[in-house]
């Protein structure tokens, strides 16, 4: 059944490979120490390489190993490579010198007995000296040394014992095999190369010795003693050809093991590339493959084909809350809901994160994908235990069908993810198919992206103000920043219809940099045009406090502008205090330090939890205009203006109320104690220089009343 999940490792597998493949850093270290503090002797380490060998090769124990990387490996040989090929020489060396040893002194031994030539004991005396002095090299680490004078005392001692006994027909002779076999073994290149050169020279030397009469070599009687003595020489030269052939059985046998392990690798690494490592189910590239597979069956048997994209809803709360162990736990709980939930031959992929595929193969009936569908909602809503927490996870599931939607596999995906999102804004929890409309939406919102980036470049957004009026005495005191996009065309598009889709593409970060510094700019110059104590408000998207730098371009809108911090207003909604993030009140608190002023925008729609207006020292409230249309009409709405204001003024909070259109509105609040009010009842949002307009216009008029008071005052 293609849609079960595929054998796990072992645990133990598991934190090996996830060992090798994150954390190869981690290993470096102990091979290290391991190179540096090895003191194992050279002979146990070649029994135990040989051991671990043979097991290796063993059918059953292959089946059963640790798969090991190739990077590991390599690492591995690099480290260990100096050190093991040098004990590997050393403990041959060590027993070519003992062998050696060991047949000159029973050479030597069977000479005296047998009354052999006072020359050749002596000569054998001499080469026993040269290998104990040989071996004594070797045991102080001075390999390359005692190599040398091994082969050069044996070369020497064979090459006397020939000449000073029957010469070419001396059974010394075959002992020049060994002294190359020796050669070879110690990889010696140039000293195998010199040697060969010489032996032969030296053979060259008797024959032609012999041929003039120089060296005169008589036929000595066969005796017991040169029995003995060519035995002797011809062991030492099998035990050279014996060790000569286990190091070449050795060879292969690694090489076999090295291309066991590369094998393993390769496994392990088409594993990780079409596997999820968490869940065990295949990732995009195995779908795609069965997609294709399903594909051309669809079309042969004149069926359907489904791609259901599936998203869990509040995935995020669960790993901010709960953290990403559990978050892990609950995904591999997912994975085995959605594998129960579909049939025999359907495909379960993970995309990555929270988000899922389901590929339905061999479909006849739309009722059946919705069947299916509804199955997967029904199982995933079950309650999943975890350790101590009981977790509820839905999803929300977009459907494209091919042959109707299409009949490529990223298109189906593209749009499966589209009716996704529709699932989404439907209330979560539920499915929907892909058609058209959902299609010409999207390719809409493609193209506002793309001419809200060219906005951005072609500087195309201007700031509109609307004032903030004092309630009592008519006075402008403020103004908010409102942003206007107008396009190339001339047309004035709202806020209301670009900013959603600039919060969502990240966009809103750069737009919001552009207002901080062309609001404080513009403060700044009305200031100079004589309007004192003037001060700006600008919103702010809970985007710009993730990010994490708002503070820094705050100060720097401010000082590029030279603008008073006191002058700057910044509004939050009460969405973003509800998150309670920690970051995002130390953002708060620094402004508030340097000097900028806060106020909490659109309170009261929706959030119950009030604890925010304890815990953040904010300067002002906005009522939102819900609460203020009516006001006038409903006594419950004004009602609850009146204990906002007064909750308020509690916290010691000043208020403004947002939306106010009439003068029957503004005279109801001044009496419930607001301070001030915002709306189209004093003026809509306009223009610079229609609010500069406005402002002297109003200033105007407030001096004149003002005047008439004092002329009034002063008659009575």
């Amino acid at each position: 059944m293609e849609a079960n999940l595929p054998k796990q490792p072992t645990e133990q597998s598991d934190s090996r490979l996830e060992s090798n493949f994150t954390g190869q850093n981690r290993w470096r270290e102990p091979f290290s120490r391991r190179k540096e503090n090895h003191t194992i002797s050279a002979e146990a380490v070649l029994d135990e390489h040989y051991s671990e060998i043979h097991q290796e090769l063993k059918i059953g124990d292959i089946s059963k190993s640790t798969l090991i990387t190739s990077e590991l490996q390599q690492a591995e040989s690099k480290l260990k490579q100096s050190s093991l090929v040098k004990r590997f020489n050393a403990h041959r060396t060590r027993q070519m010198i003992i062998i050696c040893f060991f047949a000159a002194v029973f050479i030597f031994i069977n000479n005296l007995v047998n009354q052999q030539s006072m020359a050749t004991t002596q000569v054998l005396a001499v080469a026993i000296v040269a290998l104990m002095v040989s071996f004594a090299l070797v045991e102080r680490k001075k390999l390359r040394i005692a190599g040398r004078l091994l082969l050069w005392s044996l070369y020497t001692t064979l090459t006397l014992l020939m000449v000073n006994n029957d010469g070419l027909r001396d059974p010394v002779c075959i002992g020049y095999a060994g002294i190359l076999i020796f050669a070879a073994m110690l990889g010696h290149k140039r000293q195998f190369a010199i040697l060969s050169v010489v032996i032969g020279l030296s053979f060259v030397f008797v024959a032609i010795a012999n041929h003039k009469g120089w060296i005169d070599y008589s036929k000595n009687p066969f005796g017991w003693g040169v029995a003995v003595d060519f035995l002797l020489i011809f062991t030492v030269v099998s035990y050279a050809v014996w060790m000569l052939a286990k190091d070449l059985r050795f060879a292969l046998s690694s090489l076999e093991v090295e291309n066991i392990r590369v094998n393993k690798s390769k496994l392990a690494y088409q594993r990780i590339a079409h596997y999820d490592h968490l869940t065990g189910l295949p990732n995009r590239a195995i779908a795609v493959e069965r997609f294709k597979q399903a594909i051309s069956r669809a079309r042969r048997d004149q069926c359907k084909i489904a791609i259901l994209f599936l998203d869990l809803d509040n995935f995020k709360t669960v790993n901010d809350s709960l953290g990403h162990e559990i978050g892990d736990k609950l995904l591999q709980h997912i994975a085995k809901r959605l594998l129960e939930a579909v049939r025999e031959g359907d495909t379960v992929c993970r995309l990555g994160g929270d988000e899922f595929l389901v590929i339905l193969d061999g479909i006849r009936e739309t009722t059946d994908i919705t069947k299916i569908s509804n199955t997967l909602l029904k199982n995933l809503s079950r309650t999943i235990r975890i350790e101590e927490h009981e977790l509820m996870a839905t999803c929300s599931i977009g459907i494209a069908i091919s042959p109707t939607d299409g009949d490529n596999f990223d298109d189906l995906r593209k749009k499966a993810d589209m009716a996704m999102y529709r699932a989404k804004n439907a209330g979560r929890n539920g499915l929907v198919f892909f058609d058209d409309a959902m299609n010409k939406d999207m390719l809409a919102h493609i193209d506002r992206v793309n001419s809200l980036r060219a906005a951005i470049a072609n500087r195309e957004f201007v700031l509109y103000y609307q004032p903030k009026v004092c309630l009592k005495s008519g006075r402008i005191f403020s103004a908010e920043a409102l942003i206007r996009w107008r396009t190339n065309s001339g047309e004035l598009i709202s806020p209301d219809e670009f900013i959603p889709i600039a919060e969502n593409t990240g966009l809103i970060i750069e737009i919001g940099e552009w207002v901080l510094y062309e609001a404080c700019r513009q403060c700044k110059e009305f200031q100079g045009r004589g309007m004192s104590d003037f001060s700006v408000a600008v919103n702010l998207s809970s985007i710009q406090f993730r990010r994490g730098n708002l503070e820094k371009i705050v100060l720097a809108a401010l000082e590029s502008a030279k603008l008073d911090p006191s002058y700057l207003e910044l509004e939050v909604t009460e969405s973003l205090l509800i998150e309670d993030s920690d970051d995002i009140r130390e953002q708060i608190e620094s402004l508030q330090n340097i000097g900028v002023t806060f106020s909490i925008d659109d309170f009261g729609t929706g959030y119950s939890s009030l604890s925010y207006l304890r815990d953040f020292n904010f300067d002002f409230l906005k009522i939102d205009r819900t609460f203020i249309e009516n006001s006038t009409e409903r006594e419950n709405d004004m009602s609850l203006c009146e204990a906002i204001v007064g909750m308020a003024h509690k916290l010691k909070l000043m208020v403004v109320a947002e939306g106010l259109e009439t003068e029957e509105q503004k005279m109801a609040l001044t009496e419930a104690g607001c301070e001030f009010g915002q709306g189209n009842y004093f003026s809509e949002a306009v223009p610079v220089r229609e609010f500069y307009q406005h402002y002297e216009i109003e200033s105007r008029r407030l001096k004149r009343a003002t005047e008439l008071d004092e002329f009034v005052g002063s008659f009575v």
